[in-house]
């Protein structure tokens, strides 16, 4: 592609659309996924805390504190004073005097010395950041409780009791979590560049090719109309220098002209047809026909053109019964299939035609001439629009290579098949299958 070339400016626009769309389901993967983790985690570390909490009130045993010396006496455990917390409580008195030092040992003390009580913050959840004795940061959920009077534990009642959930561990593994997410999404991301590479081209394969169809069509189609038109122009040129003469005079520019309109009509006709059929304006219309008296009547006139250019034409119109066909398309269909072997066919030559009832309900129609034939090349070429397999043939046979185009299309559309092969010794077999129920 040249630059500036706008196929490949709306590739690029593609790519980018589809690179920025994944980038955004990614981000948005990310952050809901992280999200939901990390409200997992608080979840649970809330649950604790409020499990710890109505332990405290109704006086159970605490097992989440970690192993270490027990005291039967208090119906707790109490944590080692070597192993790391997890779990803790604070004791305020009214004056906001931490009660249970003891129990914290002086490595917790030390701790949680400087925590001051906020009666403010009673039954609420938040969060606390204390240094250690090796000045380093520790991060704390916690829950302020006021228990009452009337509760059974000593060391509990009517006091203030602050439960602290140390979250450093939660917050590591969330840090852990976030970092292999993002490269897991950045990962997933440059795959997904190559993915939006493949797309775009892919996407654009079909738009590229209709685009080239488009241009390629305009470009014949401007050509093809050219041609009779410069005829024309010139046999009427030619005309107005001769403004004596009479009709028998100018017999021969006339009748050129008259060729050429009726090319021209029968080029813009099928283009019509074409661009209708692209649009899928055109719709068909099977009806049931007595196929044997249709045929008859569809063929009749081509065997008298046949004979007046000295060609031999031989039919075998085997269908009895009925069928159900577009009648239009199906006429235009053989009316192209004849006009082509008719065309092809050299002076003496035969054209047969052939349609038969086969199994399965279907129609088979088979058009033979004994022409030059087709090359296998061109075989696969043929019903390619204005594909002509000799272009130096254009002049002398009229042909546009519009024909067998729309004959496909007429077969594709009542879902049969047509198909080219060679009749030996000399010309083309063009046969056609469609269903008739």
């Amino acid at each position: 592609m040249i630059k500036g070339d706008p196929q490949k400016k709306q590739q690029l626009s593609l790519f980018a659309k589809e690179l920025i769309g994944f980038a955004l389901l990614f981000a948005i993967l990310g952050l809901v996924v992280n999200f939901f983790f990390q409200q997992s985690i608080y979840e649970n570390i809330d649950r604790g805390l409020n499990w710890q909490r109505i332990g405290i009130l109704t006086n159970r045993r605490q097992p989440t504190f970690r192993t270490g010396q027990s005291n039967p006496s208090q119906g707790q455990v109490l944590p080692a004073r070597n192993t790391p917390f997890r779990t803790n409580v604070l004791v305020f008195n009214s004056k906001g005097k931490i009660m249970n030092n003891q129990m914290l040992g002086n490595r917790l003390y030390n701790v949680f010395v400087n925590t001051r009580l906020d009666v403010s913050k009673v039954n609420k959840i938040r969060e606390m950041t204390l240094m250690s004795s090796d000045n380093s940061w520790h991060y704390f959920r916690t829950l302020l409780i006021k228990v009452p009077k009337t509760n059974k534990s000593p060391m509990y009642a009517g006091r203030y009791v602050l439960i602290l959930e140390n979250i450093d561990s939660d917050l590591l593994a969330i840090r852990g979590f976030r970092q292999s997410l993002l490269i897991t999404l950045l990962v997933f991301w440059f795959l997904a560049i190559a993915v939006a590479y493949f797309l775009s081209k892919s996407s654009m394969k079909p738009i590229l090719e209709s685009w080239n169809r488009q241009k390629q069509f305009s470009a014949n189609a401007a050509h093809e109309l050219r041609t009779p038109l410069t005829v024309i122009q010139n046999q009427m040129e030619y005309m107005l220098t001769k403004p004596k003469a009479t009709i028998i005079d100018q017999a021969e520019p006339i009748s050129t002209t008259l060729d050429e309109v009726r090319h021209l009509q029968t080029l813009t006709n099928r283009l019509l047809m074409l661009a209708r059929s692209d649009a899928d304006i055109i719709q068909i219309n099977r009806q049931n026909v007595s196929l044997q008296s249709w045929f008859d009547q569809v063929i009749k006139p081509y065997i008298d053109i046949a004979n007046s250019q000295t060609k031999a034409m031989e039919t075998y119109i085997r269908v009895s019964g009925e069928g159900k066909i577009d009648e239009d398309l199906i006429r235009q269909l053989i009316i192209i299939l004849l006009d082509n072997a008719i065309k092809y066919t050299p002076e003496d030559g035969t054209v047969t035609f052939t349609a038969e009832k086969i199994r399965d309900g279907r129609l088979k129609i088979e058009v033979k001439d004994t022409g030059p034939g087709i090359s296998d090349n061109d075989k696969k070429h043929v019903f390619e629009r204005f594909y002509r397999s000799d272009k130096s043939r254009n002049a002398k046979t009229g042909g546009n290579g519009l024909g067998l185009a729309i004959a496909k299309w007429i077969v594709d559309e009542h879902k049969g098949t047509i198909s080219v092969k060679d009749n030996h010794p000399n010309g083309t077999i063009f046969m056609v299958v469609v269903p008739i129920k």
